[in-house]
């Protein structure tokens, strides 16, 4: 999705409150919903699990006693598990992408506030491509020990074997992969690339 195709209050947003004048914006788009589904897909089956053990533990006690405090914080990180897919699809309809050329900028819109995370071209060190059909997929950044929030991701998977860490790094499990550490599930793949590669190239010095 290009910049010309893109609408909605978090476009009007973008273009209102964070543009700068002689900011150039090259490339906007959205997460894909399915794809974002995915992200940290280990959730749902422990989720499932252990909802389903609760559930034949309540289900084979004869006599039910008084729910403690124990119980009630098992019970919720279950059901934050199972949804674990469904909190990521809303995540992802509510959020999009905008690079320019001096950053790349995250907006979602929360329950009460709206959430900015942004990146200027001095903070994304390198990126890394995950191709799918269609020009769709996932661009991961890898950021700068000054701007990620879990700046030692890539030295963490060390440990992994070499066909585990593709898996780790590109299916968010944490503390691998955040969510905002890339753009993910979107469409135009080669439109973004473009526009990063135009940011790494033409960025302006550094604001102070």
């Amino acid at each position: 999705m290009t910049s010309a195709g893109m609408g909605g209050p978090l476009a009007n947003w973008f273009h209102s409150h964070v543009v700068r004048p002689d900011e150039t914006l090259l490339w906007a788009g959205r997460p894909g919903v399915l794809r974002s589904m995915l992200f940290n897909f280990w959730y749902f089956p422990i989720g499932v699990f252990l909802c389903a053990l609760l559930f034949m533990i309540w289900w084979k006690s004869e006599e039910p006693g008084d729910i403690r405090l124990p119980e009630i914080a098992l019970i919720a990180g279950s059901l934050w598990l199972l949804t674990g897919p469904l909190r990521y699809g809303w995540r992802a309809w509510q959020s999009a992408y905008f690079l320019t050329n001096e950053r790349a900028v995250l907006l979602r819109k929360g329950f009460f506030r709206l959430h900015q995370t942004e990146y200027t071209a001095d903070q994304i060190t390198d990126y890394h491509i995950r191709r799918r059909p269609y020009d769709r997929g996932d661009i991961r950044l890898r950021l700068s020990r000054s701007a990620a929030a879990n700046p030692y991701q890539d030295d963490k998977m060390k440990w992994l074997p070499e066909k585990s860490r593709t898996l780790v790094s590109w299916s968010g499990s944490a503390p691998f992969a955040l969510y905002s550490d890339g753009l993910w599930g979107i469409d135009t793949l080669s439109g973004a690339v473009a526009a990063i590669d135009r940011m790494k190239r033409d960025a302006p010095l550094p604001r102070r």
